[in-house]
């Protein structure tokens, strides 16, 4: 992969001169494989102790505004972290909440599901459910399915795109997950919803996005920050990324929030 290593000095000094130029720092963050370690149990897989000692270090200061933008389930991932002047955005941004507002915000809905698209649905739905080696995560407006296996999981991520091509819904596949959803909305779409949203409520300007990611729904995000950073972590995949820098692990994500955190 021919990006640069976000931990090497002198990419590190240029990240840094990065934030020191801005007045305020929007910072979003992927949580699983980028804050939290895999687990096979997804509701074990807490972010790591550094990691949230510094996002909350982070969080005190007023230039930071921090977001976390995961595929769980909103309710899920503020339960795996705790974090109090942060915005969530969960099940790709399609349920958002922001520190400075009151209510969960569902910024993307429609009402525009076709009878094909709703029959499709339901049929994958009952197929993965009663189907050994994966598990299916019901989100209400879409449902993720876990494999043991990649195996497995290309198989039914080749046969759902099938089913699903110019329907309402999408697929989008990760490490050993493939994801049912309304098509039309992703994790980059929340991030500009929400930088739109803190630029526009805070009144603030001159800002930096800064993104960290593993997955490839991250690179929706990649692709709509312009003079940003964006970071890729690596974890045991080589994929191609649209990430200027990368880090190998959570642990290298430790290892750079305690250098940020760090700066005045």
């Amino acid at each position: 992969m021919n990006k640069k290593y976000a931990l090497d000095n002198l990419n590190l000094n240029n990240i840094k001169a990065q934030i020191k130029k801005a007045d305020n720092v929007l910072f979003f963050l992927d949580y699983d494989g980028t804050l939290a370690p895999f687990q096979p149990d997804p509701l074990s897989a807490f972010a790591l102790p550094e990691i949230e000692t510094n996002l909350k270090e982070l969080e005190k200061k007023e230039a930071y505004y921090l977001s976390l933008v995961s595929g769980r389930k909103l309710a899920e991932l503020k339960k795996m972290i705790d974090l109090k002047r942060s915005n969530f955005a969960g099940s790709h941004g399609l349920e958002i909440e922001l520190f400075f507002s009151e209510g969960v915000i569902y910024p993307y809905q429609t009402n525009e599901i076709d009878v094909l698209s709703k029959k499709n649905y339901q049929k994958s739905k009952e197929k993965y459910l009663a189907k050994a080696g994966v598990r299916l995560e019901d989100k209400g407006f879409g449902f993720a399915l876990h494999f043991e296996s990649e195996q497995k999981q290309l198989k039914a991520e080749k046969d759902l795109k099938a089913l699903f091509k110019n329907t309402a819904y999408q697929v989008l596949a990760g490490r050993k997950i493939v994801e049912i959803r309304p098509a039309g909305w992703d994790k980059g779409q929340a991030v500009k919803y929400i930088s739109n949203q803190i630029n526009k409520k805070l009144g603030i300007d001159n800002t930096l996005q800064i993104y960290i990611g593993d997955d490839s729904t991250d690179e929706d995000v990649f692709r709509v920050i312009e003079n940003g950073i964006t970071i890729y972590v690596k974890n045991e995949d080589d994929l191609s990324t649209e990430a200027e820098y990368y880090l190998y692990d959570p642990e290298d994500t430790a290892e750079l929030l305690v250098e940020i955190a760090g700066e005045n």
